[in-house]
């Protein structure tokens, strides 16, 4: 999408923000959230779209309201619209996000292609081209993020993902790829990557993105997703109902992939390691079995309990080669790890398990900022507990209760692996994937979830840090 800011715009097509108190007199308009009309005022098509009250106003009603508008303007089969921001907000960069995310659409193997807004002109006084460059760059690693998640399985292979990162590397300066193929992830002891992967005909990769915008500072952020590309259960088998959408299983490789594509491009002075596990959990006479036991790269040993719990032996493979090798400042993990999750928090929130408070109140700031919100969990010993085997040093399923506290024992599981690292976990087995209808700008379907919590933080990071420097000199 072209996009500019304008003083004034010539523009046919128009959308125009109202709150409930100001709305023009339209008989069946009143202004609410998420609600759009359409009318033809002389040469204009004039897309009006509700803020509600303006008592208690909160940046998400403008983003959402955008992404609506951004349909309607789709729908009409415009393709250049302008957007007048509204008295106040005229500086609210969520509006644009908002009008770019919800004009995404994935129409790959439709034979008609989705209408779309190519030009958009930003009516505003106060937004800046730097503004816009900003939201463009989060907003193409959330739509390239939900491409992976939504194209084939057969496509998006660890392979394919290994092949975009190397080509981010290139395009990107600052950035440095690390790709570990099947040899050298036996070579160098990650068996429970090569586990998961070892009953596939496409092998497993650990990729690695190195971010170096601050080569003075030692302070590096390790952000880690699990990337299986599909997952079968393994021998587990996931049954008929369940197994249809496993192609979304690497969301939170994808929604790492995608952050390091928008710090590429804003180039801000941190240091990041963006890690994709990646792996196809398949299903042949190779395949891993339940009640085997294997070793993780820091010589754990780990008994298997379900060959459809794997998403956590990747994660531990990837965090303890992180920690040995980088050695991170911290490190946060993004997942679709359980389906409890979802039990709790529907596709509303994602879990949150940290060791670090600090960690987890950012995240959190991060999350509301950007309303991919996020609810802390306990981590207490008895979860920690649970995960000890008998056989093993570690189980990959809990002694509860088969599904018992399923979400917070898994993160218990992955904690073990991070060492005295500061480390948080995501768990977005509900907000990566949307199988209703779409919601602003949460499209149906392959959401992107997390990279712009993530980029906001890491940007937030970046910014405290210039602070402390200043008060210091």
């Amino acid at each position: 999408m072209n996009v500019r800011v304008v003083r004034a715009s010539r523009l046919t097509t128009v959308i125009r923000f109202c709150f409930q108190d100001d709305r023009p007199v339209l008989a069946d308009f009143k202004g609410e959230p998420r609600e759009v009309a359409v009318r033809y005022e002389g040469e204009q098509t004039v897309v009006y779209a509700g803020l509600g009250p303006r008592e208690g106003y909160r940046d998400h009603r403008l983003r959402t309201a955008a992404a609506y508008a951004a349909q309607r303007v789709a729908a009409l089969k415009r393709t250049a619209a302008a957007m007048v921001m509204p008295a106040g907000l005229e500086q609210h960069a969520p509006g644009l996000e908002g009008l770019i995310l919800g004009a995404y659409a994935f129409d790959k193997y439709l034979a008609e292609k989705a209408p779309r807004i190519r030009r958009l002109e930003v009516v505003s006084s106060r937004l800046t081209a730097a503004d816009v460059r900003r939201v463009q760059a989060v907003c193409d690693g959330v739509c390239w993020a939900r491409d992976l998640v939504n194209d084939n399985a057969d496509v998006v292979t660890p392979a394919r993902l290994a092949a975009d990162a190397r080509a981010l590397a290139r395009r990107g300066s600052r950035l440095r790829a690390e790709i570990l193929d099947e040899r050298q992830i036996a070579a160098r002891g990650l068996r429970l990557l090569a586990a998961v992967g070892q009953g596939s005909p496409t092998p497993p990769r650990l990729i690695l993105l190195h971010y170096r915008g601050n080569p003075s500072s030692a302070d590096t952020t390790a952000i880690v997703g699990k990337g299986i590309t599909f997952d079968s259960g393994g021998v587990n088998l996931k049954p008929s109902g369940s197994i249809e959408t496993m192609r979304i299983d690497m969301a939170g490789a994808a929604a790492v992939l995608g952050t390091m594509k928008a710090l590429a491009a804003l180039r801000p002075r941190i240091n990041v390691i963006g890690v994709c596990a990646a792996a196809h959990n398949a299903i042949d006479g190779r395949s891993y079995l339940p009640g085997d036991i294997h070793r993780a790269c820091d010589g754990t040993t780990v008994e298997i309990c379900n060959t459809d719990a794997e998403g956590r032996l990747l994660l531990a493979d990837a965090i303890a080669y992180v920690c040995r090798r980088h050695k991170p400042s911290r490190v946060v993990d993004l997942a679709t790890l359980t389906g409890a999750i979802l039990t709790a928090f529907a596709d509303v929130l994602a879990g949150l398990v940290a060791t670090d408070d600090t960690l987890a109140e950012e995240l959190f700031a991060a999350g509301e900022a950007t309303h991919e919100r996020l609810w802390r969990l306990p981590l207490y010993e008895e979860f920690t507990e649970a995960m000890k085997g008998d056989r093993s040093d570690l189980r990959s399923l809990a002694k509860f209760k088969r599904g018992y506290a399923s979400s917070i024992t898994g993160a218990a599981f992955i904690r073990a692996f991070a060492g005295a690292t500061p480390w948080a976990h995501l768990d977005i087995a509900g907000t990566a994937y949307n199988e209703n209808d779409s919601r602003g700008e949460i499209p149906r379907y392959a959401t992107g979830f997390g990279v712009r919590l993530l980029t906001h933080w890491l940007l937030a990071r970046e910014l405290r840090a210039a602070r402390r420097g200043r008060s210091r000199r």
